[in-house]
């Protein structure tokens, strides 16, 4: 850690505390200090005896190639560089990171950076990001990568997720891309075996042309979601400002040539979490066919018309009930309820009554996927559901999503279904959309075999 220090309101010592949570040996750069928060001190990276792994600089800009020489020189495997005022600050900083790609050029260092918050990964506790851990409480271990290429959105990705209980197997800042950039990193994740969906959040492409194939090969293999700005003028222009980026001159464009190679488009934070999740527990829907399931009936024509309305929904198809399933329906519902798509449970509703209509609905072939409206108030519905819906994930090919309000006993619901792969939502508009990218990815997949 190079640049840390003995102050707790320095970045410097946010990132040295948590960097101390890791599962490796540490080593503080400070050329005024003896020891900081227990870790021996060197005056330099030169002074280190031994190998060194990973060098997280954080100095300033014009420092920070100093620092950056010397890791070339000692052969440290990779370099972090968190600095601002490179590329992204105007004509001095383009040039000072054209200076600082030059030393990396040739040698077997590798470069994460400049201005980036570097790597987040839960196994290992491998944590350089910026901002204190107390602040912003970070996920657990899981199966979803994230690339960022910045380190705001991260953060508020990295957030939302961890509120949900979806684990991450890493996420990566990639800043201003001098060296290390998106292309090298979905073919990383997309040979991980820890990892079941890719996620992106970018700016720009270093290369249109090699990202597509990239991505459109992981996608073959696992789920490829990005969420890319500078879509407008306005948006393109604060790219530039932000990250040094080049944004493409026409979204439309993008959006075809994305959608060409499988990979799941999102437009905010939000939606990327969302859909990141369901694919990674779900993979894919086999066609568009959706049964909706709820006690209440205003929730189930709500969203049925997400389902199938072109108009602020997602053009989905109901799916016609088999008269099988409506006669297995009518066995174990109340007898006023409705055996018809979207099924009505009615306020009688119980665990056990949910257990035999998933049943029912996994073994009809006319259904896709199934989204279930769960309503917690009813007397008889218990955290049981969870086991429920668990249970019923594992048995059958059909997917569940689930969506549900109320209170804190609802979120402990929706975290017990999170932690089972069962992607669940505080809306209903959300958990539909999860449904229609599992649509959009069963349909890539069909048109590759």
């Amino acid at each position: 850690m190079v640049g840390a220090s003995a102050n707790p309101s320095k970045i410097g010592n946010v990132v040295l505390r948590n960097l101390s949570k890791g599962d490796f040996r540490v080593i503080p750069v400070n050329p005024k200090e003896k020891e900081i928060l227990g870790h021996e001190c060197f005056p330099s990276v030169s002074s280190i005896p031994g190998d060194v792994d990973l060098v997280l600089v954080a100095l300033p800009a014009g420092s920070a190639l100093k620092a950056a020489s010397e890791c070339i020189e000692k052969g440290v495997g990779t370099v972090i560089i968190t600095s601002s005022g490179f590329a992204e600050s105007g004509p001095e900083g383009v040039a000072l990171q054209g200076e600082l790609e030059s030393m990396f050029d040739g040698s077997e260092t590798r470069l994460l950076g400049p201005n980036t918050m570097g790597v987040l990964v839960p196994r290992s506790h491998l944590d350089t990001l910026l901002i204190p851990a107390e602040k912003s409480p970070r996920p657990p271990p899981g199966s979803v990568a994230m690339v960022s290429q910045s380190g705001a959105v991260a953060v508020a990705f990295l957030e939302k997720a961890g509120a949900f209980g979806m684990g991450l197997s890493a996420c990566v800042c990639i800043g201003n891309k001098a060296d290390i950039e998106e292309c090298e990193l979905v073919e990383h994740f997309s040979a991980d075996k820890g990892t079941d969906c890719i996620s992106l959040y970018l700016e720009s492409f270093s290369d249109g042309r090699r990202f597509l194939e990239v991505a459109g090969r992981a996608s073959l293999n696992k789920p490829v979601v990005i969420l890319k700005s500078g879509r407008s003028v306005a948006g393109a222009k604060a790219a530039s400002s932000h990250t040094g980026a080049l944004a493409a001159s026409s979204d439309v464009l993008v959006e075809g040539a994305l959608r060409q190679a499988g990979v799941v488009r999102a437009y905010d934070e939000e939606e990327l979490v969302d859909i990141s999740r369901a694919l990674a527990y779900l993979g894919h829907a086999r066609g568009d066919r959706v049964c909706i399931v709820a006690s209440a009936g205003g929730f189930g024509v709500i969203a049925s018309d997400y389902v199938e309305s072109s108009d602020h929904g997602f053009g989905l198809r109901m799916a016609e009930l088999s008269e099988e399933t409506r006669r297995r329906l009518a066995a174990v519902m109340p007898a006023f309820s409705s055996v018809r798509n979207p099924v009505d449970l009615t306020a009688e509703v119980t665990d056990e009554m949910y257990d035999k209509v998933l049943e029912a609905l996994q073994a009809d072939p006319g259904i896709d996927c199934i989204m279930m409206s769960l309503e917690l108030q009813p007397p008889n519905v218990t955290k049981g559901l969870i086991e429920v819906a668990a249970r019923r994930r594992a048995a059958g090919s059909t997917p569940i999503v689930v969506s549900a309000f109320g209170d804190d006993d609802t979120h402990a619901i929706l975290a017990g279904l999170e932690k089972n792969r069962v992607p669940s939502y505080p809306s209903i508009r959300r958990a539909v959309r999860a449904v229609a990218a599992l649509v959009e990815r069963g349909r890539y997949l069909d048109k590759q075999k």
